[in-house]
Protein backbone atom coordinates (compact mmCIF):
# COMPACT_ATOMS: atom_id res chain seq x y z
CA UNK A 1 0.00 0.00 0.00
CA UNK A 2 3.06 2.03 0.62
CA UNK A 3 4.28 2.02 -2.55
CA UNK A 4 0.92 3.01 -4.60
CA UNK A 5 -0.19 6.32 -5.82
CA UNK A 6 -3.23 7.61 -3.58
CA UNK A 7 -5.33 7.82 -6.77
CA UNK A 8 -4.65 4.41 -7.89
CA UNK A 9 -5.92 2.86 -4.89
CA UNK A 10 -9.05 5.32 -5.21
CA UNK A 11 -9.51 3.78 -8.91
CA UNK A 12 -9.15 0.50 -7.61
CA UNK A 13 -12.09 0.73 -5.16
CA UNK A 14 -15.11 -1.07 -6.86
CA UNK A 15 -18.65 0.41 -7.84
CA UNK A 16 -21.00 0.65 -5.59
CA UNK A 17 -24.76 0.91 -5.08
CA UNK A 18 -27.32 1.03 -2.48
CA UNK A 19 -25.96 0.81 1.19
CA UNK A 20 -22.52 -0.18 0.28
CA UNK A 21 -22.58 3.28 -1.73
CA UNK A 22 -22.79 4.92 1.25
CA UNK A 23 -20.43 2.82 3.24
CA UNK A 24 -18.01 2.33 0.89
CA UNK A 25 -15.65 -1.00 0.47
CA UNK A 26 -13.46 -0.89 3.34
CA UNK A 27 -12.91 -4.17 4.75
CA UNK A 28 -10.00 -6.73 5.15
CA UNK A 29 -9.21 -8.86 2.01
CA UNK A 30 -7.73 -12.45 2.82
CA UNK A 31 -4.63 -12.79 0.87
CA UNK A 32 -3.28 -15.55 3.51
CA UNK A 33 0.26 -13.40 3.45
CA UNK A 34 -1.47 -10.07 5.83
CA UNK A 35 -4.99 -11.14 6.60
CA UNK A 36 -5.42 -15.56 6.59
CA UNK A 37 -8.44 -17.55 6.02
CA UNK A 38 -7.76 -20.09 8.62
CA UNK A 39 -7.24 -18.07 12.03
CA UNK A 40 -9.61 -20.67 14.08
CA UNK A 41 -6.75 -23.63 12.64
CA UNK A 42 -3.34 -21.22 13.56
CA UNK A 43 -1.49 -21.03 16.32
CA UNK A 44 -1.87 -17.24 17.83
CA UNK A 45 1.30 -14.86 18.42
CA UNK A 46 2.33 -14.52 22.15
CA UNK A 47 1.90 -10.77 22.21
CA UNK A 48 0.25 -8.68 24.66
CA UNK A 49 -3.09 -7.04 23.13
CA UNK A 50 -4.95 -3.80 23.43
CA UNK A 51 -8.46 -4.00 22.35
CA UNK A 52 -11.51 -2.50 22.33
CA UNK A 53 -14.45 -0.13 20.77
CA UNK A 54 -16.76 2.69 21.07
CA UNK A 55 -19.58 2.55 23.31
CA UNK A 56 -21.77 3.47 20.09
CA UNK A 57 -20.16 2.69 16.69
CA UNK A 58 -22.95 2.53 15.07
CA UNK A 59 -23.35 6.36 15.23
CA UNK A 60 -21.32 7.42 12.57
CA UNK A 61 -23.02 4.55 10.20
CA UNK A 62 -26.32 5.98 11.71
CA UNK A 63 -25.28 9.11 10.78
CA UNK A 64 -24.20 8.92 7.35
CA UNK A 65 -27.81 6.55 6.77
CA UNK A 66 -29.78 9.37 8.10
CA UNK A 67 -27.85 12.03 5.02
CA UNK A 68 -28.56 9.55 3.00
CA UNK A 69 -32.31 9.46 3.19
CA UNK A 70 -32.10 6.27 5.00
CA UNK A 71 -33.73 5.25 8.59
CA UNK A 72 -33.35 2.44 10.59
CA UNK A 73 -35.49 1.89 14.10
CA UNK A 74 -33.36 2.38 17.40
CA UNK A 75 -33.05 -1.65 17.34
CA UNK A 76 -31.97 -1.91 14.70
CA UNK A 77 -28.64 -0.04 15.01
CA UNK A 78 -28.39 -1.47 18.61
CA UNK A 79 -28.13 -4.96 17.23
CA UNK A 80 -25.51 -3.07 14.64
CA UNK A 81 -23.44 -2.01 17.13
CA UNK A 82 -23.42 -5.67 19.07
CA UNK A 83 -22.95 -7.40 16.08
CA UNK A 84 -20.24 -5.28 14.31
CA UNK A 85 -18.41 -4.10 17.18
CA UNK A 86 -18.57 -4.90 20.87
CA UNK A 87 -19.37 -9.10 20.39
CA UNK A 88 -16.18 -9.43 18.15
CA UNK A 89 -14.04 -7.72 20.39
CA UNK A 90 -15.16 -9.45 23.31
CA UNK A 91 -15.02 -13.07 21.39
CA UNK A 92 -11.29 -11.74 20.64
CA UNK A 93 -10.27 -10.81 23.91
CA UNK A 94 -11.95 -13.74 25.27
CA UNK A 95 -9.76 -16.12 22.60
CA UNK A 96 -6.58 -14.31 24.03
CA UNK A 97 -6.58 -14.89 27.24
CA UNK A 98 -8.18 -18.60 26.92
CA UNK A 99 -4.63 -19.08 24.84
CA UNK A 100 -2.55 -17.06 28.07
CA UNK A 101 -2.23 -13.85 25.90
CA UNK A 102 -2.13 -10.62 28.61
CA UNK A 103 -4.99 -8.52 27.02
CA UNK A 104 -6.52 -5.56 28.10
CA UNK A 105 -9.64 -4.59 27.22
CA UNK A 106 -11.64 -0.48 27.32
CA UNK A 107 -14.80 0.54 26.09
CA UNK A 108 -14.24 4.23 25.12
CA UNK A 109 -17.68 6.70 26.15
CA UNK A 110 -16.71 10.18 26.43
CA UNK A 111 -19.16 12.22 24.44
CA UNK A 112 -18.11 16.13 23.96
CA UNK A 113 -19.39 19.17 21.53
CA UNK A 114 -16.69 19.42 19.31
CA UNK A 115 -16.54 16.37 18.44
CA UNK A 116 -20.23 15.80 17.89
CA UNK A 117 -21.45 13.69 14.50
CA UNK A 118 -25.44 14.46 15.16
CA UNK A 119 -27.49 14.70 17.72
CA UNK A 120 -27.99 10.78 17.97
CA UNK A 121 -24.04 9.67 17.12
CA UNK A 122 -23.15 9.10 20.90
CA UNK A 123 -19.73 8.02 20.94
CA UNK A 124 -18.90 6.91 16.96
CA UNK A 125 -16.75 4.99 15.10
CA UNK A 126 -13.38 6.60 15.14
CA UNK A 127 -14.21 9.24 17.73
CA UNK A 128 -11.59 8.57 19.77
CA UNK A 129 -8.60 9.16 17.22
CA UNK A 130 -9.25 12.85 17.59
CA UNK A 131 -8.39 12.19 21.60
CA UNK A 132 -5.54 10.25 21.22
CA UNK A 133 -4.08 12.13 18.41
CA UNK A 134 -5.29 16.00 20.00
CA UNK A 135 -6.53 17.08 16.82
CA UNK A 136 -10.35 17.91 18.10
CA UNK A 137 -11.28 21.17 16.78
CA UNK A 138 -10.55 24.05 18.71
CA UNK A 139 -14.15 25.52 18.27
CA UNK A 140 -16.50 25.07 20.22
CA UNK A 141 -13.30 24.37 22.46
CA UNK A 142 -12.39 21.20 24.39
CA UNK A 143 -14.07 20.92 28.00
CA UNK A 144 -11.97 20.87 31.04
CA UNK A 145 -13.02 16.81 31.20
CA UNK A 146 -12.46 16.29 27.33
CA UNK A 147 -8.80 17.58 27.97
CA UNK A 148 -8.62 15.27 31.20
CA UNK A 149 -9.48 12.72 29.64
CA UNK A 150 -7.17 12.92 26.47
CA UNK A 151 -4.44 12.97 28.40
CA UNK A 152 -5.27 9.96 30.28
CA UNK A 153 -5.73 8.26 27.33
CA UNK A 154 -2.99 9.06 25.59
CA UNK A 155 -0.83 7.70 28.45
CA UNK A 156 -2.39 4.89 28.25
CA UNK A 157 -1.80 4.27 24.81
CA UNK A 158 1.94 5.55 25.55
CA UNK A 159 2.69 3.21 28.70
CA UNK A 160 1.46 0.05 26.48
CA UNK A 161 3.47 1.15 23.43
CA UNK A 162 6.61 1.63 26.00
CA UNK A 163 6.11 -1.77 27.76
CA UNK A 164 3.51 -4.10 26.33
CA UNK A 165 4.12 -6.19 29.09
CA UNK A 166 3.93 -4.43 32.36
CA UNK A 167 3.02 -0.30 30.80
CA UNK A 168 -0.57 -0.59 31.31
CA UNK A 169 -0.40 -2.86 34.76
CA UNK A 170 1.58 0.11 36.04
CA UNK A 171 -0.63 2.23 34.69
CA UNK A 172 -3.37 1.35 36.98
CA UNK A 173 -5.24 -1.11 34.48
CA UNK A 174 -6.57 -4.32 35.27
CA UNK A 175 -5.42 -7.85 33.28
CA UNK A 176 -8.63 -8.53 31.29
CA UNK A 177 -10.61 -11.05 32.90
CA UNK A 178 -13.84 -11.96 32.38
CA UNK A 179 -14.90 -12.87 35.54
CA UNK A 180 -13.46 -9.67 37.45
CA UNK A 181 -14.35 -5.61 36.65
CA UNK A 182 -11.65 -5.40 34.29
CA UNK A 183 -13.11 -3.79 31.31
CA UNK A 184 -11.78 -0.41 31.38
CA UNK A 185 -14.68 2.46 30.25
CA UNK A 186 -12.66 5.46 29.05
CA UNK A 187 -14.71 8.28 29.79
CA UNK A 188 -17.87 7.04 31.61
CA UNK A 189 -19.68 9.77 32.27
CA UNK A 190 -17.07 11.86 31.02
CA UNK A 191 -14.69 11.25 33.86
CA UNK A 192 -11.29 9.83 34.27
CA UNK A 193 -9.68 7.12 35.38
CA UNK A 194 -10.10 3.29 34.36
CA UNK A 195 -13.76 2.94 35.45
CA UNK A 196 -13.72 -0.37 35.76
CA UNK A 197 -16.75 -2.91 34.99
CA UNK A 198 -17.23 -6.32 34.77
CA UNK A 199 -17.61 -7.11 30.17
CA UNK A 200 -21.03 -8.85 31.07
CA UNK A 201 -22.49 -5.58 31.67
CA UNK A 202 -22.13 -5.23 27.28
CA UNK A 203 -21.22 -8.80 25.93
CA UNK A 204 -24.42 -10.06 27.68
CA UNK A 205 -26.73 -9.49 24.90
CA UNK A 206 -23.74 -11.35 22.20
CA UNK A 207 -25.82 -14.71 22.54
CA UNK A 208 -28.76 -13.16 20.38
CA UNK A 209 -26.80 -11.91 17.39
CA UNK A 210 -24.85 -13.44 14.76
CA UNK A 211 -21.82 -11.83 14.37
CA UNK A 212 -20.78 -13.62 11.11
CA UNK A 213 -23.78 -12.98 9.69
CA UNK A 214 -24.44 -10.07 6.74
CA UNK A 215 -28.05 -10.91 6.00
CA UNK A 216 -29.91 -7.99 7.32
CA UNK A 217 -33.39 -9.74 6.64
CA UNK A 218 -32.77 -12.38 9.28
CA UNK A 219 -34.93 -12.09 12.75
CA UNK A 220 -33.60 -10.67 15.43
CA UNK A 221 -34.82 -10.27 18.87
CA UNK A 222 -35.22 -6.72 20.62
CA UNK A 223 -32.37 -6.97 22.65
CA UNK A 224 -33.27 -7.46 26.58
CA UNK A 225 -30.19 -5.73 27.72
CA UNK A 226 -29.24 -8.41 29.95
CA UNK A 227 -26.57 -6.67 31.38
CA UNK A 228 -27.95 -3.76 32.65
CA UNK A 229 -27.93 -4.89 36.13
CA UNK A 230 -24.44 -5.20 36.36
CA UNK A 231 -22.35 -2.86 38.39
CA UNK A 232 -19.02 -2.22 39.66
CA UNK A 233 -18.33 -4.33 42.47
CA UNK A 234 -16.40 -3.60 45.67
CA UNK A 235 -13.48 -5.64 45.50
CA UNK A 236 -13.73 -5.94 41.53
CA UNK A 237 -14.75 -9.42 41.20
CA UNK A 238 -18.23 -10.52 39.80
CA UNK A 239 -20.16 -13.46 41.02
CA UNK A 240 -21.92 -13.29 37.17
CA UNK A 241 -20.42 -15.94 35.41
CA UNK A 242 -19.81 -14.42 31.67
CA UNK A 243 -20.88 -16.44 29.13
CA UNK A 244 -18.30 -16.54 26.38
CA UNK A 245 -19.74 -15.00 22.88
CA UNK A 246 -19.77 -17.72 20.20
CA UNK A 247 -21.37 -16.05 17.72
CA UNK A 248 -24.73 -17.77 17.80
CA UNK A 249 -27.53 -17.08 15.79
CA UNK A 250 -30.15 -14.80 15.75
CA UNK A 251 -32.79 -15.35 18.28
CA UNK A 252 -31.10 -17.39 20.68
CA UNK A 253 -32.43 -18.08 23.77
CA UNK A 254 -35.64 -17.82 22.94
CA UNK A 255 -36.42 -14.11 22.91
CA UNK A 256 -39.12 -13.44 20.16
CA UNK A 257 -38.09 -11.62 17.51
CA UNK A 258 -38.85 -9.19 14.87
CA UNK A 259 -37.68 -8.81 11.15
CA UNK A 260 -35.73 -5.66 10.26
CA UNK A 261 -38.15 -3.30 8.39
CA UNK A 262 -37.08 -1.99 4.94
CA UNK A 263 -35.91 1.37 5.82
CA UNK A 264 -37.69 4.37 5.90
CA UNK A 265 -36.73 7.32 3.15
CA UNK A 266 -38.31 10.15 5.32
CA UNK A 267 -37.32 11.01 8.84
CA UNK A 268 -40.99 9.98 9.70
CA UNK A 269 -40.70 13.17 12.12
CA UNK A 270 -37.39 11.97 13.21
CA UNK A 271 -34.99 15.05 13.36
CA UNK A 272 -31.48 14.63 13.05
CA UNK A 273 -28.72 17.01 13.69
CA UNK A 274 -25.80 17.16 11.92
CA UNK A 275 -23.22 18.20 14.62
CA UNK A 276 -20.19 20.75 13.51
CA UNK A 277 -17.41 18.35 13.41
CA UNK A 278 -18.87 15.96 10.58
CA UNK A 279 -19.32 19.30 8.32
CA UNK A 280 -15.68 19.62 8.77
CA UNK A 281 -15.19 15.91 7.91
CA UNK A 282 -16.76 16.58 5.08
CA UNK A 283 -15.40 19.78 3.41
CA UNK A 284 -11.78 17.93 4.62
CA UNK A 285 -12.93 15.07 2.39
CA UNK A 286 -13.99 16.90 -0.58
CA UNK A 287 -10.91 18.88 -0.36
CA UNK A 288 -8.53 16.10 -0.69
CA UNK A 289 -10.83 14.57 -3.85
Amino acid sequence: MRSQNYSDILNSIPAASGTSAILGYFGPTEDDVVVFSNYSSRTPAKIPMLIGNNDYEAGLFRTQFALNGLFYPDNFWTAFNLQAFTCPTGIRANLSIANEIPTWRYRYMGVFPNLAVSSEAGTWHTAEVPMLFNTAPSSPPATAEQVSIGNYMRGAWAAFAKDPQEGLTNYGWPVYNTSQDSLVRLGFENKTGPNLINPYRYDADCVFVNVSSTDSNVEIPDLPDLGAAVTPTANGTSPTPTPTATGTGAGAGGASGTTWPSPTSTNAGERLKVGGYLSFVAVMAIALM
